[in-house]
């Protein structure tokens, strides 16, 4: 119940003002009043994270405005003394009010890690459902509005990847809801929403594939004390899940620059961390196969420098 009554608090015209924030032209001014309802609803999504659910797209709408609004070069806060926009600075010459609001935002992500997975996957799940709103519409979108629906789509992405950096000690439950969204976007039409997710999808595999959290999974099939056969079972299943989107993004399209950004990924992946794999070889050498049936040239150099690598 305590849960519902604040989603319904959530769930008001109020989130009408993350458009207002920056659909004023240019000039995006925050006013002291906009600046205490962003510190509030931080406090809120620090302190009430597990009961948010799917009202976390109500504060992410907000946040990929005010992330919008940290970045424009016409900003401003406003002093509560004056009508006339004016940048807050601190001693240092920095904008004081925009620094703290942008820490505030990367923490609140940074801070999944002592979430339940539960409010996790409710978190990615309302990234996902917030880039996927922001997908469709650049579609018919142009301009202006296009620009910032690609501003939110990456707002997104780079969340998502600051939730597995931040919970590479539990990446497993959480892997699916992440790369399956990159995948969605490497399907996009717009090129720099493509380019993104390919880049996105490199990170996150490296990410954790380097994770000391990964190196202690491997290490645990010389530990006796445990179940081999279940460590065995729990290795090849992360490590598979890791490798094989990369399987997926090459067979299911007939992009050329996103099949050879998948091989790219994988070459990439296997000067850095190829050593460390064991289970995900036959998922790599069937990405290898289809590659040699391919009918670009420059698909099969690639092909050809995976393989290099790969011997």
């Amino acid at each position: 119940m305590a849960a519902d009554r604040w989603r319904c608090a959530l769930q008001s015209p109020g989130s009408k003002w993350s458009e207002s924030l920056v659909d004023q032209g240019d000039n995006v001014v925050l006013t002291p009043k906009n600046v205490q309802a962003l510190r509030t609803l931080f406090n809120v999504a620090h302190r009430l994270h597990n009961l948010l659910g799917p009202s976390w797209v109500l504060v992410l709408e907000t946040l990929a405005a005010l992330d919008r609004a940290i970045h424009s070069p016409h900003a401003t806060t406003q002093e509560a003394s004056t009508t006339v926009p004016k940048l807050t600075r601190d001693s240092s010459g920095q904008y004081s009010d925009f620094n703290i609001l942008s820490s505030l935002n990367s923490q609140l992500f940074e801070s999944s890690a002592l979430m339940r997975v539960s409010a996790v996957k409710s978190l990615l799940s309302a990234l996902r459902q917030l880039s996927h709103q922001c997908m469709v519409s650049t579609l018919s979108g142009i301009g202006q509005a296009s620009s910032q629906k690609i501003g939110s789509i990456c707002f997104s992405v780079e969340r998502m990847l600051s939730i597995i950096v931040n919970n590479l000690h539990r990446v497993e439950p959480l892997w699916n809801e992440v790369v399956g969204h990159f995948l969605e976007l490497a399907d996009s039409s717009n090129q720099h929403v493509r380019n993104v997710a390919l880049d996105a999808l490199d990170q996150s595999i490296c990410a954790v594939l380097g994770s000391e959290q990964f190196q202690e999974c491997t290490s645990r099939t010389n530990n006796l004390s445990r179940n081999i056969e279940t460590t065995f079972t729990e290795l090849r299943s992360l490590e598979c899940a890791i490798i094989s989107p990369l399987t997926v993004l090459y067979s299911s399209t007939q992009s050329f620059d996103v099949r050879a950004g998948s091989l790219k990924i994988l070459l990439h992946v296997l000067e850095r961390h190829g050593e460390k794999l064991h289970y995900s070889w036959p998922n790599i050498l069937e990405l290898l196969r289809s590659v040699a049936d391919a009918s670009e040239k420059d698909i099969v150099a690639l092909g050809f420098q995976v393989r290099k690598e790969k011997l």
